[in-house]
């Protein structure tokens, strides 16, 4: 059986400027974490289910941030291994 999502990550990144009131000051958070999709031996309509939940469960995410912290975003992606980051 062929692995069709083994040349795909799952790709997570959250954004975060945070203002300190204290300080009158703004800190700001990056973070990303990737999966590599390989080990899930994943066909393409599971590829497509999964691809949906994690667009939906981000954007409640998004959803929740924004509402404690007006300047976030929230990525979610399914890429190619190689392509290039979203901002590149």
């Amino acid at each position: 059986m062929q692995n069709f999502s083994e040349d795909l990550v799952a790709v997570e990144q959250l954004f975060l400027a945070v203002q300190i009131s204290d300080l009158n000051d703004f800190v700001v958070v990056d973070a990303e974490a990737i999966i590599d999709l390989t080990e899930f031996n994943l066909t393409p309509e599971e590829i497509d289910k999964f691809k949906d939940i994690f667009r939906k469960l981000n954007s409640e995410l998004a959803v929740s941030f924004q509402k404690q912290y007006p300047a976030s975003s929230v990525i979610s992606e399914i890429r190619l291994k190689d392509q290039k980051k979203c901002e590149d």
